[in-house]
């Protein structure tokens, strides 16, 4: 299984559409890897995508990727910088030309309602181009060879509106999706120790940093300790990847910040364009 971060970034992104921060005047100052944009990914070159953000054709222009060919699209909630439906509704007939494939979109009640407004703007709807698929908190369904288990995240309304995933391909590699979202509880940790799920790669949210803990996202201390507990109940292992990702320039750090870090607990901070094969 391969996994490129297409984005790395919470929704303002880095630097931020409005600020005059620290962490901001440095990536536009440096460049590279300082600069991110909002979360978004793909799985083994395309055969899912992770989320349709409002910089989802930024990605189009900057990174190898065709979204022509992209048959499954699984959206993990409803904010605009996860889901941007004004756009997805572009894959119309009348606005694209020569496309020969249905585009498969995955997601929760309240994600079909921002889906069905931004149809409901342009008066139309075209079934042949796409198709959604509505999917329930702890019901794992397939998508092509892929098993999908849908986690409640704590996020949003805190009411099954938002997901996070867990997926797991033919060969048994399985890749745990976790962004925006705060500390598992124990209703979701019990979820994929029953599924028996064994992690290859471990994808956290780290929206705060080395700031103070929040409900809806996590921070570095909470990355170690979400390690050490998939680890304690058997589902990841010393062999498993673990990766810090979905920055926000409030957290503070800049890209080489944060990294140095991670990088003394063997963990790896994502950055845009970043692949990871396992």
């Amino acid at each position: 299984m391969k996994i490129k971060y297409l984005g790395t970034a919470a929704a303002e992104r880095v630097p931020a559409v409005f600020c005059k921060c620290e962490v901001c005047q440095n990536a536009i100052k440096n460049r590279g890897r300082e600069i991110r944009t909002q979360t978004q990914s793909l799985l083994d070159d395309g055969k899912i995508m992770i989320d349709f953000s409002g910089d989802s054709y930024l990605h189009r222009l900057t990174q190898t990727i065709d979204y022509n060919d992209i048959e499954h699209l699984l959206i993990t909630h409803w904010h605009s910088d996860h889901f941007y439906g004004e756009d997805l509704a572009y894959r119309m007939k009348g606005y694209a030309v020569g496309l020969d494939k249905k585009m498969h979109v995955y997601g929760n009640a309240e994600v079909k309602k921002f889906y069905d407004r931004a149809f409901g703007l342009e008066g139309q709807e075209d079934n042949e181009r796409l198709e959604y698929h509505l999917i329930e908190p702890y019901k794992k369904f397939q998508i092509a060879d892929y098993w999908v288990y849908p986690i409640p995240a704590r996020h949003g309304h805190n009411q099954q509106d938002c997901f996070i995933y867990a997926i797991k391909d033919k060969d048994g590699k399985t890749i745990f999706y976790g962004h925006d979202t705060g500390y598992p509880n124990q209703e979701m940790l019990d979820y994929m120790e029953k599924e028996n799920l064994k992690f290859d790669l471990v994808s956290m949210d780290c929206t705060g940093q080395l700031s103070n803990k929040m409900t809806v996202h996590m921070n570095w201390e909470e990355n170690l300790q979400f390690r050490k507990e998939l680890i304690g109940r058997k589902l990841a292992t010393n062999e498993t990847i673990f990766v810090a990702n979905h920055f926000s320039h409030n957290g503070g750090l800049t890209y080489a910040q944060m990294s140095d870090i991670t990088n003394q607990e063997n963990i790896i901070t994502a950055y845009d364009g970043m692949e990871v094969s396992f």
